[in-house]
């Protein structure tokens, strides 16, 4: 019995080191990504001036169906903010370079379309709220 906790015990250790390396990547690609000076990591038709939310889904989401888009089209409603819905599958190249590896996946851009954002699943509204917020501070 002892020694199956302690199997479970460094199990739990070693997936939450894996987790926080994780996001300790996605904090420095974030960072590396904020650092372009030239958005060129952003899609077509996007422009600057203001919050910017790329809402990256598939056809066959039902979360992002269900569960994404209404919270997204709340918070246009309720904060001036673009949202654009863009194809994962379609956008693969785009996608690689936000790091995307599961829909739905929002990402928060400043008005000179720097990512300060990544939300990998339903990104609950008050969330996207604080992060456009918080965007909007600087």
């Amino acid at each position: 019995m002892g020694e199956r906790l302690v199997i479970v015990g460094i199990g739990i250790v070693v997936a939450l080191a894996l987790y926080a390396l994780w996001r300790f990547w996605q904090q420095r690609h974030l960072s590396a990504l904020r650092e372009v000076t030239a958005p060129i990591h952003v899609p077509a038709g996007v422009v600057g001036g203001k919050p910017t939310v790329l809402y990256f889904t598939t056809a066959e989401c039902a979360q992002c169906r269900l569960q994404q888009t209404p919270i997204l089209a709340q918070l246009q409603n309720r904060v001036d903010v673009a949202i654009h819905k863009l194809d994962a599958i379609e956008q693969e190249a785009l996608a690689r370079v936000y790091g995307i590896m599961t829909v739905p996946t929002t990402v928060v851009l400043d008005s000179h379309l720097r990512p300060v954002a990544v939300n990998h699943g339903v990104a609950p509204l008050q969330k996207l709220q604080s992060q456009i917020a918080d965007v909007k501070k600087e």
